[in-house]
């Protein structure tokens, strides 16, 4: 049975102006009981939203404020990451275009080496030369693609790299300084290996025939017409009929002709004083002023003048007396 307390009824008047009508309102008197704890209870639900709102509200401020520290500081990170990369790439490139110019200037002193070498004609077997060639092996040393290889993997660090270019720069820096020195001793040596050319290329030190067969040496002999003793001023090389004559260095002709004693003949003036002379050519292949190099045929072999047989007489004269010319025949170039 309902208790009669829940079965009363609750009027309110609602009294408008004078001139409207009154409105009443009927609730049962369970609202009175049930409104005001479900008021509570709305109320503190209210709070509690509130509350969590906040928190939550809070708790995402926090949330993106240590998102941009961390945005932040990995920006800044990434910004110095982006530095050192710069330099160690300023670096590569720096250290590339001193490798390219060392580079050049190493191609310039090899250069120089072989021109060197090409003037003074370094014998094979010296162990200059053989130094040398040990040299370029070893420079031309490589690895085959696909070769086996192997190690420990040890990456490279930053910082690291940055002391290795430095480094690299600095070696770079001394191997172009000794590089320089090595350019103008050198030079030097070119210039030196450039009077020494020229002095051997002035010098008579190839044999003037194709034979090297002497019928008679120089110095003290028995005349072949008279059979007295008589003084030979040069060398008489054995040969055939139109063998070739060759100029024994660099020079000019200063006298060509024929003689009843020397037949036809060839005076050929050198630097550093030094002059050939070729008897009994059977003909002569240059004219007085010409202009002759070392190993030019300027005649052919015979035998006119005062002669037994084909042969050539040749002389060496040094400021004008007459020497031994095998003195200056070199093995290298005979």
């Amino acid at each position: 049975m309902i208790p009669h307390r829940w079965t009363k009824k609750l009027t309110f008047l609602i009294i408008p102006e004078a001139n409207r009508q009154v409105r009443r309102l009927q609730f049962s008197a369970v609202w009175l009981y049930i409104l005001p704890p479900a008021a509570l209870l709305l109320s503190a639900s209210a709070a509690v939203l509130v509350q969590t709102q906040s928190a939550a509200l809070q708790a995402n401020g926090d949330m993106k404020a240590e998102w941009s520290a961390e945005r932040a500081a990995l920006g800044r990170t990434l910004e110095a990451k982006n530095t050192e990369i710069a330099k160690l790439q300023d670096e590569v490139v720096r250290l590339s275009q001193e490798a390219e110019t060392f580079s050049a200037k190493m191609a310039e002193l090899q250069s120089l080496e072989r021109e060197i070498l090409s003037l003074t004609e370094a014998d094979a077997g010296t162990p200059a030369a053989q130094a040398n060639r040990a040299n370029e092996t070893a420079a031309g040393l490589s690895v085959p693609a696909g070769s086996a290889v192997g190690g420990q993997y040890d990456p490279v660090d930053t910082e690291e790299a940055l002391r290795l270019s430095q480094t690299t720069h600095g070696e770079f820096e001394a191997m172009s300084v000794e590089a320089e020195r090595l350019e103008g001793a050198l030079q030097e040596a070119l210039q030196e290996a450039e009077k020494l050319a020229l002095l051997r290329r002035g010098t008579p030190s190839i044999f003037p025939t194709t034979s090297t067969t002497v019928t008679s040496s120089f110095g003290y002999r028995k005349d072949p017409f008279t059979r007295r003793s008589a003084y030979h001023k040069g060398i008489d090389f054995g040969g055939d009929v139109g063998d070739p004559i060759f100029a024994t260095a660099d020079g000019q002709v200063t006298r060509t002709g024929y003689d009843r004693a020397m037949g036809n003949y060839i005076y050929v003036k050198h630097g550093n004083g030094f002059e050939t002379v070729y008897m009994h050519l059977s003909k002569s292949l240059v004219a007085k002023g010409q202009r002759v190099k070392k190993g030019d045929r300027i005649g052919k072999l015979g035998s006119t003048g005062r002669s037994t047989g084909p042969h050539l007489h040749y002389e060496v004269h040094k400021n004008g007396e007459p020497i031994n010319p095998k003195r200056y025949f070199s093995s290298k170039e005979g």
